[in-house]
């Protein structure tokens, strides 16, 4: 093989292997989103290049990933167990996605899932759900986790309601349940203000009611002063052009 090649191959490769890294951050307000952008980032990539070979590494690196978002939800002050929680779900709609595109077929997903490798379990279609309705009664608690799910689940995660045949509508219920209480916490978005002041009201800016009548009433009175006196003026100067004008006439 001739030194060109070998870089041509070499360069493939690196790549190859950049195109499965997605070191990107949404800046979420919601740490737990932002943190995991990336990934959720890779697995949508990983959808539309199915036919694409994987690198061997990837397995790992998604482990290594994990254990580094964990550290950085840390620093945010989660309680452990809302980020053992948030892996554990991380973990199920990225296998999810590694059987549905056929990673498992020729990588280390074969061998053993996220979900074995960080809680020793092969399934966790079920207790995703059973988490969920666990969360729900202290909504305000986890709200960042009940978002960061809500967003899995609009990515494409089903879990049981994927091995279960006419379940659609108890999903979609779900779904606007979680819509619905994330909502409520929230708040509805606040139309953008450039600037403003407590105790200002619309009807404040009525010119009518904030000048009142009597004001007025004594500026049309100067306006009107001030166009008669300039009209009067003109109309004096041009009365004198003609008086001088037949002065010099009749001299």
């Amino acid at each position: 093989m001739s030194d060109l090649s070998l870089i041509q191959e070499v360069t493939e490769k690196k790549a190859s292997h950049k195109s499965y890294q997605l070191p990107l951050r949404g800046n979420n307000i919601n740490p737990m989103i932002d943190v995991a952008t990336p990934l959720l980032g890779m697995v949508i990539r990983m959808k539309s290049m199915s036919a694409t070979p994987l690198s061997e590494k990837l397995f790992q690196q998604v482990v290594t990933d994990i254990q580094a978002i964990e550290q950085q939800l840390q620093t945010h002050g989660y309680e452990p167990g809302a980020i053992v929680s948030f892996r554990y779900v991380l973990c199920t709609f990225i296998d999810e996605a590694a059987l549905e595109l056929g990673w498992d077929q020729d990588n280390d997903w074969v061998k053993q899932s996220l979900l074995v490798h960080f809680h020793n379990e092969s399934w966790g279609g079920e207790k995703v759900f059973v988490l969920i309705e666990r969360l729900l009664g202290e909504p305000k608690r986890y709200l960042d986790l009940l978002e960061f799910i809500y967003l899995c689940l609009c990515l494409g995660y089903r879990g049981r309601y994927k091995v279960s045949n006419g379940y659609g509508d108890d999903f979609n219920k779900l779904l606007r349940q979680l819509q619905k209480q994330i909502q409520q916490l929230k708040g509805e978005s606040q139309p953008v203000v450039l600037y403003k002041e407590n105790g200002i009201k619309s009807h404040q800016y009525r010119l009518g009611q904030r000048f009142g009548v009597r004001y007025i009433a004594i500026g049309s009175l100067i306006f009107a002063t001030i166009i008669y006196t300039v009209y009067a003026s003109r109309l004096r100067h041009q009365t004198l052009n003609i008086l001088e004008q037949l002065n010099t006439l009749l001299s």
